[in-house]
């Protein structure tokens, strides 16, 4: 089955479109929490956790009063992570 040219060109915006989306979030978020840290002053406590990934596995750190919150959600994120990275791996396949 031959696909056609406007078919992969759809194919081939999307991960960029997912890419520029996942910026745009980050970027908002950073934009929040300094908005957030400037509100509340004195009063803030300050949380916070990384993913970094080395190859397939993630190294989780997070610090705060929040931390435990944090790395939950880190690990539900990275999952969901791998999860849509073999799904499109897998759609990729297929053309």
């Amino acid at each position: 089955m031959n696909v056609g040219a406007e078919e992969r060109e759809r194919v081939s915006t999307f991960p960029f479109k997912l890419f520029l989306l996942g910026f745009l979030l980050v970027f908002v978020g950073v934009i929040v929490l300094i908005a957030a840290a400037v509100l509340q002053g004195d009063q803030a406590n300050i949380s916070g956790v990384v993913a970094v990934f080395v190859g397939p596995v993630p190294i989780i750190l997070a610090a705060g009063p929040y931390a435990p919150f944090l790395v939950v959600l880190a690990v539900i994120l990275t999952i969901i992570g791998f999860v849509v990275f073999f799904l499109m791996r897998r759609g990729a396949a297929r053309l």
